[in-house]
């Protein structure tokens, strides 16, 4: 019997000067230009995202530490799934971030997570030491919204997204709202979305993730 090597998970992977930290494979969406979904592709930067099982606090930091966490300036959570769907490792492992001397922690989300978790996080992300977030705003209105981006929420999902990118701001933190640049999705409208609610606009291209 041949003996088959199993990959170990990608908890912590690095593009551009970021560590990134990928907490899960579950989305509270299905966006219709994400690769995971279109294609069933998992590969970011030569770095295959997807997890058969949620990782621990534990067996994050490891993995942060792994990488070469000491000296490192920026950490992200992100990866091919929706980080605030373990909210509380995200937490968690922020605070061990900032005491190890992290100067920057910033999270990548859909902004639907106080509407799942049926309460404000933004305090919570505030308090564990996230610095910035970015936002995937990705319309202009809720129609086109719940199209390009369809859940269990409907367009309900949309104005959750925006009142998330209100509080973030309102509460300090570094806020960056993203649209991706889909044919027939306007520019001009996307950004007008964004910055009236404060953040810092980003029109992301189309088919390609990661800073590579």
């Amino acid at each position: 019997m041949t003996d088959v090597a199993i990959a170990r998970p990608v908890l912590a992977y690095r593009l551009g000067d970021a560590l990134y930290l990928n907490l899960t494979s579950a989305c509270s969406l299905a966006c219709v230009f994400c690769p995971k979904i279109r294609d069933g592709d998992w590969v970011v930067g030569g770095y295959d995202l997807k997890l058969v099982r949620p990782p621990s606090v534990e067996e994050v930091w490891r993995a942060a530490l792994e990488a070469r966490l000491e000296g490192q300036s920026e950490v992200v959570f992100t990866g091919l799934g929706e980080p605030t769907r373990r909210l509380e490792v995200l937490l968690a492992v922020t605070r061990r971030l900032k005491a190890a001397g992290v100067r920057r922690v910033r999270l990548d989300t859909d902004g639907l997570a106080s509407l799942r978790e049926g309460r404000d996080i933004v305090p919570e992300l505030v308090a564990a030491g996230v610095d910035a977030v970015s936002v995937s705003l990705n319309a202009p209105d809720a129609p086109t919204y719940a199209r390009i981006c369809p859940s269990r929420f409907g367009e309900a999902a949309y104005q959750a997204c925006r009142e998330f990118i209100r509080g973030a701001v309102h509460a300090g933190l570094e806020v960056a709202a993203s649209c991706v640049a889909l044919p027939g999705l306007s520019e001009g409208e996307c950004r007008v979305a964004a910055e009236a609610l404060g953040a810092r606009f980003r029109w992301r291209p189309y088919d390609r993730l990661g800073r590579v």
